[in-house]
């Protein structure tokens, strides 16, 4: 039998050193079965009071939008990011300590707005996988909707208005806008009033029961954000809700994220999702461009996009691309790609990783060498014959 080269042992090194990030990164444990979460209850239906599933391992929402690169730059700190909707609770530990709510906008009863507040800016907690787009933001919840999720077009307005008049930078809403709506035009006016960034999804974000002739939601009015989901395989299938107009695509189906209770892991699917997605991108963008106005952040987002029919969110490129003319024109001058430190384990173990695969790609080039360099020596480097050692082999 042969004996194996150093060169041999070398690469088989370097494979061993570079897959197990990569299995790392493979996405959830298919066998572990995550609860839905509901959109809204029925009137008999008690509150969400199930922890959900223990879920270790990260979403592909993560490794599908780069996160761990983008947060090399900004995690959201510094900016406030609302979500309205049923409420949002803190019990969740990816939520603990990070939540102001606007009247009794901390209750909630449903669980569908602390889903959305932990995809948009959900922190990294030790033990876990998941985290937020924007784990650093802090997050304002406000009722948008019935206590128990019913849809309600004033109150979705009122918070949002509530929204901008307390600060938020970032406005997340739960439920599509109609912009043909007085109040909604409004609303959204005193949140372009205050400078925040209005992020709705474009359709619903499922079709009720029969609805086969649901006719598509309306348009959005001129401003917002409007977003559409899509899944892990970029794609809507072909029964989704249908909508009107939309600006953006963002991941929205099949993602992972906390209840209202407990620390275990809910799933869910729907547009609403998709943009808690990109508001928690918007937060990043917001964080690491503090001079740019929320109609910037709007035109960066989109002007950053992947191409395509609709274009589809590209988190690290709106928050390291380049700047837009417009922006230049302004007078806010693009600040050139600056690295964070890192300030939790996850970007300790990036580095550690980077560490490794520099070392082991060292020891392949040393092998290399050693192997070459005394051989090609010794044959006064004339070549050898194909299939061997060469002509002076043992």
């Amino acid at each position: 039998m042969r004996r194996r080269s150093p060169l041999f042992l070398c690469a088989a090194a370097l494979v061993v050193a570079t897959a197990v990030p990569a299995h790392a990164a493979a996405g959830p444990d298919p066998r572990v079965t995550l609860p839905g979460m509901p959109e809204r209850l029925a009137p008999d239906q008690k509150c969400t009071s199930f922890p959900g599933r223990p879920l270790a391992e990260a979403p592909w929402t993560r490794h599908a939008l780069g996160l761990d690169q983008v947060w090399l730059l900004s995690r959201g700190r510094g900016v406030t990011l609302a979500v309205v909707g049923t409420g949002v609770s803190d019990a969740p530990a990816v939520l603990k300590g990070r939540v102001r709510a606007v009247g009794g906008a901390d209750d909630d009863c449903v669980g569908r707005g602390t889903f959305l507040a932990g995809i948009a800016a959900g922190a990294a907690v030790p033990g876990q996988g998941f985290s937020g787009v924007a784990p650093l933001a802090e997050v304002l919840a406000v009722r948008g909707t019935g206590d128990r999720g019913e849809p309600d077009p004033v109150r979705m307005a009122e918070g949002i208005r509530q929204a901008a008049l307390a600060g938020a930078g970032v406005i997340v809403a739960g439920a599509p806008l109609d912009g043909a709506d007085a109040r909604v035009r409004s609303a959204l006016a005193a949140a372009v009033e205050a400078d925040a960034l209005v992020v709705v999804p474009a359709a619903a974000d499922s079709v009720p029961a029969g609805g086969a002739g649901v006719p598509p939601e309306p348009a959005p009015p001129p401003g917002v954000l409007a977003v559409v989901d899509t899944g892990p395989d970029g794609g809507r299938p072909g029964d989704a809700p249908r909508f009107t107009r939309a600006d953006l695509s963002a991941p929205g189906g099949a993602l992972v994220g906390p209840g209202p209770v407990g620390d275990g892991k809910w799933t869910g699917s729907g547009s609403s999702l998709a943009a808690a997605v990109t508001g928690g991108a918007a937060a990043l963008v917001r964080a690491y461009h503090p001079g740019l106005s929320a109609a910037q952040v709007r035109e960066r987002l989109l002007r950053t996009a992947y191409p395509g029919d609709l274009p589809a969110l590209d988190a690290y490129g709106a928050v390291a691309g380049a700047a837009a003319v417009t922006v230049r024109a302004t007078g806010v001058e693009p600040a050139a790609v600056r690295l964070r430190p890192a300030d939790d384990g996850e970007a300790a173990r990036g580095t550690a990783v980077a560490v490794a695969a520099a070392a082991a790609g060292t020891a392949l080039l040393a092998g290399f060498l050693a192997v070459v360099v005394p051989r090609g020596l010794r044959r006064d480097w004339r070549p050898g014959r194909f299939g061997g050692d060469g002509p002076d082999a043992a």
